[in-house]
């Protein structure tokens, strides 16, 4: 019943996830985990990775703690930012170029230098917090990929950015020049302005 009861207080501190490490932090051997599996508590996620079993699946929290470098990015970091009202039919994220990553996910590889530009804490969904990219950084993702998103959809995803209050344009400046489409994005902050 101890042991338990340290479950579930952890559960509650951790967004109603554990790992196989943090039950052998809580001086909770291996073999037990399966017992708590059976008794309902707690369900296996992934290898290592199990929730409580009262909880909603959050796929994105899951992604990222199986993946610590996975960065939520393109459409469906455009969703969680809530620049569209669009939900991804499947995960992008973005790792570092030489990182592995298995499941159904849209992975978009970048070199060292690109990755760690404009990645924020956010809450997915469900509301646990996740990393992605801000605006500024997805902006220019989207401008540098064009034949992934259609027309419609960069309209509405700029609309939206032009009508937030976070926006910063010189941040969405600065990131067009590192991303080489300098340019391209001034002339729609040119346009965006004469709205």
């Amino acid at each position: 019943m101890m042991n338990e009861q340290k479950i579930k207080i952890f559960l509650n501190n951790n967004n109603g996830y554990i790992t196989t490490s943090d039950f052998l932090k809580l001086g909770i051997s291996k073999p037990l985990i399966q017992k708590f599996i059976d008794e309902g508590i707690i369900e296996r996620v992934s290898h290592g990775l199990y929730m409580d079993a009262k909880i909603f699946k959050d796929e994105y929290y899951i992604t990222q703690k199986k993946y610590p470098l996975a960065i939520f990015s393109y459409n469906t970091a455009l969703h969680i930012l809530n620049l569209t009202n669009r939900t991804p039919m499947e995960i992008d994220i973005t790792v570092p170029r030489d990182k592995k990553v298995r499941g159904n996910y849209k992975v978009h590889r970048v070199s060292e230098n690109y990755y760690n530009i404009g990645i924020i804490d956010a809450l997915s969904p469900l509301g646990n917090p996740v990393k992605v990219y801000n605006a500024e950084r997805c902006i220019c993702d989207m401008l540098r990929s064009e034949d992934e998103f259609d027309l419609e959809l960069q309209n509405r995803v700029l609309d939206y950015y032009w009508h937030s209050k976070n926006k910063n344009i010189d941040l969405l400046l600065e990131y067009a020049k590192i991303f080489s489409i300098y340019d391209k994005v001034n002339t729609i902050v040119e346009v965006m302005m004469k709205w």
